[in-house]
């Protein structure tokens, strides 16, 4: 098994965020180098299946929320990124652990 970082939700990309909303979503969490077989979810899937609350922020390209709570905002670069880290901080909480290969700082 790889070894496994903390990660704030926030600081979530690429292929630690997908990894995550997969671990989330998916019927068994995939393993390092196993995340090609599993199919994401898009944003809209999370969105309606959540209530997830998203729209174009001022000081950030897009903000998205799960939790209603103005304090738990997610951010995003792009309205995906926005939802995948609301949902995973509404369901995960705001550190999770992935696997370190999959996390490039």
């Amino acid at each position: 098994m790889s070894r496994m970082v903390s990660v704030r939700t926030e600081e979530l990309t690429g292929p630690a965020l997908d990894w995550a909303i997969n671990a989330i979503e998916g019927d068994q969490q995939p393993g390092t180098g196993q995340l090609q077989l599993f199919a994401l979810p898009d944003a809209e899937q999370l969105i309606t299946k959540y209530g997830v609350w998203v729209d174009v922020g001022q000081r950030n390209p897009w903000l998205a929320d799960m939790t209603n709570d103005l304090f738990n905002r997610e951010t995003g670069e792009t309205r995906t990124t926005a939802v995948f880290r609301a949902v995973v901080f509404a369901t995960r909480g705001a550190t999770v652990k992935v696997p370190a290969e999959l996390f490039q700082q």
